[in-house]
């Protein structure tokens, strides 16, 4: 019995499914219990009191990232999910800088962001390079 490899796009998905998840829950996980997700983050300090709320947009943002990667799975559109992984990669780009420009743990800064925002956009090659952009549809 012989196994097929799995196809560039089945990894992409596959990939792209379990960050979505991931990403969902860490958002919850800030809109739930910021103080103890903040530290994690990488910062030197995060904000506490009346600035906490900052906290809940980190957590809104993670949220509604992880969904909109399972609404454009949804779709059924394998292609249109690799380019929305590899716009989604900015994230965490930009995260990896805020916390090396913000004097925060260079190891978390490219060993939690950094890594992430490689996978994500690990997922979004894999998913263009085995996907076809469909033919032109003619006029009827």
């Amino acid at each position: 019995m012989s196994t097929k490899p799995l196809s560039r796009t089945t990894v992409g998905t596959v990939l792209a499914v379990v960050g979505a998840l991931f990403i969902g829950y860490v958002g919850v996980s800030y809109l739930l219990a910021p103080q103890s997700m903040a530290p994690n983050f990488g910062l030197p300090s995060w904000p506490h009191d009346e600035g906490a709320g900052f906290l809940a947009v980190k957590g809104i943002r993670d949220l509604v990232s992880g969904l909109v990667i399972l609404a454009v799975l949804a779709t059924g559109n394998r292609r249109v999910l690799g380019w929305v992984m590899v716009a989604a990669a900015l994230t965490p780009i930009g995260d990896m800088f805020i916390v090396l420009l913000s004097g925060g743990d260079p190891a978390t800064a490219f060993g939690v962001h950094g890594a992430t925002a490689a996978a994500v956009a690990l997922a979004g090659g894999l998913l263009l390079s085995g996907s076809r952009a469909g033919s032109p549809k003619t006029a009827a």
